[in-house]
C-alpha cells in the first residue's frame, strides 16, 4: 500500500481485486436527456438500491444456427460476430466507472493539516482499500487552500479543479465561500458535496449537504426549551448571520409566552454582555459562538460566577465535550448540547480505531475526549456518501468523465445522474 503526496495534489493507491458479477434478468435504459440532462437517469424499476454488490444487466440471448445448407455458415459467422460484439458491449457496461476518479477539496487556511483534512484523506484511503466498494476504480484527490474572506480565490481554485477533470468538489465549510463554490458547480452540473450551515430555505439541486438543516436544529432547540419550561432567556450569537440562523427561536410558541433577549457577543464584549444578563436576572442562555471562542466564553462565565445551579446554558456546538469543563462539575451548573456522532456504536468505534492507526504521528483527528468532532465526521461521511453513489450508479449506468471548464460553461452530462444516485441511496 502506498500513500503519496506531492504539493497540494495527493493520491492514494491501493491494490484492487476484481469482483465476480452475477447476471440478473431484465433491462433498463436511461430516458433521453432533455435540456440540461433532464430527466435524470433513475435506477432500474423494481430494484432496491443498497450498498451491497449488485449488478443489473441484460441477459444475452443468441439464436442458434445449423451448418452446411444454403450459406448457413455465413449466417452463423455473422451471428457469432454479432454475439461477440454484444459481449463486448456488455463488458463495457459492466465496467461503468473509469479506472481513476478525480475529486477536489477546498479548505480554509486554518483547516490546513486539521482533523477535517485528515478525515478527508482517511476516507479516500479507506475507499481505495475496500475491495467491495469501488474495486475497479481508484480515487485521487486535489486539495486547495483559501482564506476565509477570499471568495474570489475560492472561485478560482474551484475552476482550477474543474479544469483538471474532477468529478465532484468537497467544501469549503465556510458558509460564504461554500455558496460561491456551489454557484460554479451548479452552472456546470458538477456535484458539490459539503457539510456546512446553509441558510437557504430551498434545496440546492447539485448540492449534497450533510450538515443538519437549520430548521430542524431550531425545532430541536425549541423542544428543549419547551421541555425545560423556559419563559425568559437570552440568545447570544456571534456571527452576523447568527440572527438569521436562530430567527425562528425569537417568536414565542403558540402555547406559551417567552421573553427573549437578543445580544451579539464575541470575546471582546463577553464580560459586558454576560454582566448585563446577570443584572437582568436571566438564568437561561442559548449560546451560538464560534468553536474557537467557547473557551473564552466559559472563562467569563466563571469570572462572573454565573456557574451555579440557577443557570442553564444551551450550546449550539456539537462538540461541547471537547472543552475542559472540570471547573463546572462541582457547582451544579446546567449545560446542554447535541452530539451527532454516536460514539457507542460498534461500527463507529471500529472506524475510529482505524483512523488512529492511519495517523499515528503528527496532528490528531481526535479531540481531548479521544473522539472525532462533528466537522471531521461530516467530511468523512461526505466522501463515503459520494463513493456509495458511484457504486450505485455503476450497477446500471456508465459514467462519462467530466470534461468541463468555467470558461466554456458547458454542463457535464453525467453530473445530474450522479447526484441523483447519491440522493436515492436509502442509507443517506
Amino acid at each position: 500500500m502506498e500513500f503519496g503526496c506531492e504539493g497540494a495534489s495527493c493520491k492514494v493507491d491501493a491494490s484492487k481485486q476484481d469482483r465476480s458479477e452475477k447476471e440478473e434478468d431484465g433491462s433498463h435504459e436511461c430516458p433521453r436527456a432533455r435540456g440540461r440532462g433532464w430527466p435524470r437517469c433513475a435506477p432500474p424499476p423494481g430494484h432496491r438500491l443498497y450498498t451491497g454488490r449488485f449488478l443489473h444487466s441484460r441477459r444475452l440471448l443468441y439464436p442458434t444456427h445449423g451448418c452446411g445448407r444454403d450459406g448457413d455458415d455465413a449466417d452463423s459467422m455473422r451471428s457469432s460476430a454479432a454475439a461477440a460484439a454484444s459481449v463486448l458491449v456488455y463488458l463495457s457496461l459492466a465496467q461503468a466507472l473509469p479506472p481513476v476518479i478525480k475529486i477536489g477539496a477546498i479548505f480554509t487556511q486554518d483547516q490546513k493539516e486539521s482533523a477535517t483534512e485528515l478525515a478527508f484523506k482517511y476516507a479516500v484511503y479507506r475507499i481505495n482499500k475496500d475491495k467491495n466498494l469501488l474495486p475497479k476504480s481508484t480515487l485521487v484527490y486535489d486539495i486547495q487552500y483559501v482564506n476565509k474572506d477570499d471568495s474570489f480565490h475560492a472561485s478560482k481554485k474551484a475552476c482550477q479543479q474543474v479544469g483538471e477533470g474532477v468529478q465532484a468538489v468537497f467544501g469549503p465549510s465556510h458558509p460564504v465561500l461554500g455558496a460561491h463554490v456551489h454557484s460554479i458547480c451548479d452552472a456546470l452540473d458538477l456535484p458539490h458535496i459539503e457539510a456546512r450551515v446553509d441558510l437557504e430555505p430551498t434545496t440546492r439541486e447539485l448540492s449534497i449537504n450533510l450538515h443538519p438543516a437549520q430548521s430542524l436544529l431550531n425545532a430541536a432547540y425549541q423542544d428543549v426549551m419547551g421541555y425545560l419550561n423556559w419563559t425568559k432567556l437570552a440568545i447570544l450569537y456571534e456571527e452576523d448571520y447568527g440572527l438569521m440562523k436562530l430567527r425562528e427561536l425569537v417568536r414565542s410558541p403558540e402555547d406559551r409566552n417567552v421573553e427573549v433577549h437578543l445580544r451579539q457577543a464575541d470575546p471582546s464584549n463577553y464580560k459586558a454582555v454576560l454582566k448585563e444578563i446577570k443584572n437582568k436576572e436571566i438564568h437561561n442562555l442559548l449560546v451560538d459562538a464560534r468553536p474557537e471562542n467557547i473557551r473564552a466564553f466559559l472563562k467569563r462565565v466563571i469570572q462572573l460566577q454565573m456557574n451555579d445551579y440557577k443557570y442553564h446554558y444551551l450550546f449550539t456546538t456539537f462538540d461541547l465535550e471537547s472543552y475542559n469543563l472540570e471547573e463546572f462539575k462541582y457547582n451544579f451548573v446546567n449545560m446542554t448540547a447535541f452530539r451527532i456522532v454516536d460514539i457507542e456504536d460498534l461500527g463507529v468505534k471500529e472506524i475510529l480505531k482505524d483512523m488512529e492507526r492511519f495517523q499515528p504521528h503528527g496532528p490528531s483527528i481526535f479531540n481531548r475526549s479521544k473522539t472525532i468532532e462533528s466537522e471531521p465526521a461530516l467530511m468523512y461521511d461526505s466522501v463515503i456518501v459520494f463513493a456509495i453513489g458511484l457504486q450505485t450508479l455503476e450497477q446500471s449506468h456508465p459514467l462519462s468523465l467530466a470534461n468541463v471548464s468555467c470558461a466554456l460553461e458547458t454542463p457535464w452530462d453525467g453530473g445530474l445522474s450522479l447526484i441523483n444516485y447519491i440522493n436515492s441511496d436509502p442509507d443517506n
